[in-house]
């Protein structure tokens, strides 16, 4: 009986998830898309009192070349939705998206024809944060849950087809 037996066929696979996921889930860098009163909540989330780099989600871009998680925080007008699924698409794979918020969820209070109702129906959402606006804690309890998402996938391109699957039924 061989040592390859022994171990499983998957052995080298499951250890390399383990290693590439902690490295996703230990240095996220979020894209903060911040249009409204939410976005200070997000702000609070990140100074000393909370210190959302204590959950390895410190380096803040606003560049969407550069970052792996995107926070929608605030309302999104029909005008400004082209600009934030441009965001989407330019950020690599793998990404996750946090939909903060009840406006950026569902539309919030504001049902008018100018605003998107909820940022669902053009970009896929990982986590949804409730509240107007959600609090701070909140806001961190959303990137532990896509860090137990990110621990939980598999290196493959299974997750990429199923965002690729959303993406042209958004579009076409």
């Amino acid at each position: 009986m061989g040592l390859e037996s022994k171990l499983g066929d998957s052995f080298i696979t499951t250890t390399i998830d383990k290693v590439v996921n902690w490295g996703r889930k230990n240095s996220l860098w979020p894209m903060p898309f911040g249009t409204a009163c939410c976005a200070i909540e997000m702000m609070a989330t990140l100074a000393t009192k909370f210190d959302l780099s204590r959950f390895g989600a410190e380096a803040i871009r606003f560049s969407p070349r550069q970052s792996d998680l995107m926070i929608v925080s605030g309302r999104i007008s029909i005008k400004m939705m082209p600009v934030l699924r441009k965001i989407y698409d330019q950020m690599p794979e793998p990404k996750w998206v946090i939909s903060m918020g009840a406006c950026a969820s569902c539309g919030g209070v504001f049902d008018t024809y100018t605003l998107v109702q909820g940022v669902d129906q053009f970009i896929p959402v990982d986590v949804y944060v409730p509240g107007c606006p959600p609090r701070p804690e909140d806001l961190i309890d959303a990137v532990m849950q896509i860090q137990k998402l990110i621990g939980d996938e598999t290196v493959s391109v299974a997750r990429m087809a199923k965002r690729e699957e959303i993406s042209q039924a958004t579009l076409g």
